[in-house]
């Protein structure tokens, strides 16, 4: 299966606290494994540990991130430079360079895969050729500062009361890339489950990968402000 190109192939890194203390005990490394569409499959992960002293894949503890809420307090997305500073206050040295983590990846956590889930008849509109729906789904919460974060850096317009009954809906943004025109929310995914981007393409004729890229900067700029990406799957 085709891998994105590398420029969208960038390593995630946290850092986790051992209990009780705000000193970090571990360095984790994560990929999402992406089809070509910016879909994901799975996820590959090393970590480095006080205890242990090396690096070790460890996919348990990628999957526990995601269903743990005491676990992934304990998380914090940082970036490499960040990382490798307490990798080194912990007795670890320099960072290794991100092929020679890609070479330690072993057992990855695959995700769920479901067959495609179309949410009902939805044509292209006209002058558009195909229309696609997306979901990047997190585990975690934001804080007030986290969410009022996302709402200036994607410029999210509010939504009307009346079109969103739950209160669930924070707000759409909408970007044209090359043509095609690209739309997301922001969402609450239930009381205390967790955080939802679904992104709308209708696309023109053309290469199309705006989409990924785009799903790769709404994923990451969530993580930065404290969600962890627990799927990214196309609903329709």
């Amino acid at each position: 299966m085709p891998l994105p190109s590398p420029s969208l192939r960038k390593l995630d890194y946290y850092l986790l606290a051992a209990d009780g203390s705000a000193r970090p005990e571990a360095v984790v490394v994560e990929e999402l494994v992406l089809r070509d569409d910016g879909t994901a499959i799975g996820i590959d992960n090393v970590t480095w540990t006080a205890a242990g002293g090396s690096w070790q894949c460890s996919p348990a503890l990628s999957r526990d991130l995601r269903a743990d809420e005491r676990l992934r307090a304990r998380a914090r997305a940082v970036d490499a430079g960040t990382a490798e500073a307490a990798l080194r206050s912990l007795g670890g040295g320099d960072l290794p360079e991100e092929r020679w983590l890609r070479a330690r990846f072993a057992d990855f956590l695959p995700l769920p895969s479901a067959p495609l889930l179309r949410l009902g008849p939805a044509p292209a509109p006209p002058g558009f050729r195909d229309r696609h729906v997306y979901r990047i789904l997190f585990a975690g919460d934001l804080d007030r500062h986290g969410l009022q974060c996302l709402r200036l850096w994607w410029r999210l317009e509010p939504v009307e009361p009346a079109a969103d009954p739950s209160g669930r809906l924070v707000g759409r943004a909408r970007r044209e890339v090359d043509g095609h025109e690209l739309s997301w929310e922001l969402r609450r995914v239930g009381p205390g489950l967790g955080w939802a981007v679904d992104l709308t393409a209708c696309l023109r004729d053309g290469p199309a990968g705006a989409v990924p890229a785009l799903l790769r900067d709404l994923r990451q700029l969530a993580r930065a402000h404290g969600l962890i990406p627990v799927a990214v799957e196309r609903l329709g």
